[in-house]
């Protein structure tokens, strides 16, 4: 399985430097995703009103940080073929202020192919 990190994603972890460890967060995250993959893996569900592309959210709980999944990181996943996968957003509520700030976003970076 293939995963791969859309360019912006370091302007996301940039915007969540006040947080301990987002890095660390997104890194385990990313190797059980590549381990459970995309149907196994807890939290992630499809994310509607992309038309054909399929995309993905997913809850990623943050390491060293006391809190749970819920207060956690938002991590946006798009399918680009049967095994290859490509995160899109990697945030956190407050750093988008809506539900349609995060759509807006996803839209902007989102990859057809």
């Amino acid at each position: 399985m293939e995963l791969s990190r859309h360019d912006d994603l370091e302007k996301d972890l940039r915007n969540l430097k006040r947080f301990p460890t987002p890095r660390e967060s997104l890194e385990a995250w990313e190797r059980l995703f590549s381990l459970k993959g995309l149907r196994e893996t807890p939290g992630v569900d499809p994310f509607r009103g992309f038309g054909n592309a399929k995309i993905y959210k997913g809850r990623v709980v943050p390491l060293k940080e006391n809190m749970g999944k819920s207060k956690g990181y938002r991590v946006i996943v798009q399918i680009i073929s049967h095994d290859c996968f490509k995160i899109l957003v990697f945030s956190r509520h407050g750093i988008y202020h809506d539900e349609q700030d995060l759509i807006d976003i996803v839209k902007a970076r989102l990859i057809i192919c």
